[in-house]
């Protein structure tokens, strides 16, 4: 497991372009670009209906989420675990989604999962989007419109890239803080039920993690952006997790063609548990000594480190 060619010194330009094209945008980023484009210009009620609180409003942006989800984490659902398309081909782990087990609610696995992101999930993200929709609709913070003049629309290209990595930093900062003693038995061992992974584990949380990790949408609370930034962030963070947390590494599309699919990357946090808190694209964890790349070497370090602790 490697970095992304735009921290490699000296810098090499073409390999950066390649990257951006075939790994940054293809093709999960680029999916989570459109469906925040979609869901801001036909899904999302006018930003003038939230210039007045009105629960209706908020109803409408919980109900948007939860049928994106149905869709879109149900679809991937379906494909690799109901249909069982490609088997346990690419599969991190054999094994199939729990059922019985007592940790989980309703004793399954995937109801438990489904619970936690439609109930508290969709929710929590509907509150903050709408609070900051609220926020531009009385002019409370800085609006930039997109379309008014061509510097505005590069700024605002320019900050949907942004997005992607100012959310690596924040997954990374409040993660690590989930995995203090005290906040992880009260909220986030709930997610580290789920150490074999499915579509529906992505964002099933306790709904204190959920206040941490969907609070992502403040920070244009500081930076000034046009509000479709706000929706696409919001339905980044419920969406995306799905294939990171599918299962698989990689999806099989048509005979031997596959695509990514799931993050090794965070995979190996549910299965080492003290490593890998953030991203690859924002390396935190190699910065701050938390990296695991799946090698013998990285357990090894893992495990030594575990020993330095307890000896403590």
């Amino acid at each position: 497991m490697t970095l992304p060619p735009l921290y490699e010194r000296p810098s090499r330009p073409l390999a950066m372009a390649r990257w951006l094209v075939t790994k940054f945008f293809w093709w999960q980023n680029g999916l989570w670009i459109a469906v925040g484009a979609v869901a801001w210009l036909w899904l999302t009620p006018s930003l003038d209906r939230f210039a007045t609180p009105a629960a209706w409003a908020v109803a409408l942006v919980y109900l948007r989420n939860v049928a994106l989800m149905v869709v879109i984490v149900g679809g991937l659902h379906w494909w690799l675990y109901i249909r069982r398309s490609q088997g346990t081909e690419h599969k991190y782990d054999e094994r199939w989604l729990s059922v019985g087990r007592r940790p989980f609610l309703f004793r399954n696995q995937t109801r438990d999962n489904m619970f936690w992101s439609l109930v508290s999930a969709c929710s929590i993200a509907a509150l903050y989007e709408s609070l900051m929709l609220w926020l531009y609709a009385n002019d409370l913070i800085p609006t930039v419109s997109a379309g008014a003049n061509l510097s505005n629309l590069a700024y605002t290209a320019a900050l949907t890239v942004a997005v992607f990595p100012l959310v690596s930093v924040h997954f990374y900062a409040n993660h690590r803080l989930l995995h203090t003693p005290r906040l992880y038995r009260w909220a986030h061992s709930l997610h580290h039920h789920n150490v074999n992974i499915g579509p529906w584990t992505g964002v099933s949380m306790h709904p204190l993690e959920h206040a941490l990790y969907l609070s992502a949408p403040l920070m244009f609370l500081l930076i000034p952006a046009n509000p479709y930034l706000v929706t696409l962030t919001a339905t980044y963070l419920l969406l995306s997790p799905a294939p990171s947390h599918s299962g698989f590494d990689r999806y099989v599309v048509a005979g031997s063609r596959t695509v990514a699919g799931g993050d090794r990357f965070h995979t190996l946090h549910h299965r080492y548990f003290d490593c890998n808190y953030g991203t690859s694209l924002v390396p935190m964890d190699k910065w701050f000594g938390t990296w695991h790349d799946g090698s013998d070497a990285a357990t090894e370090q893992v495990k030594e480190r575990r020993r330095r602790l307890a000896a403590r």
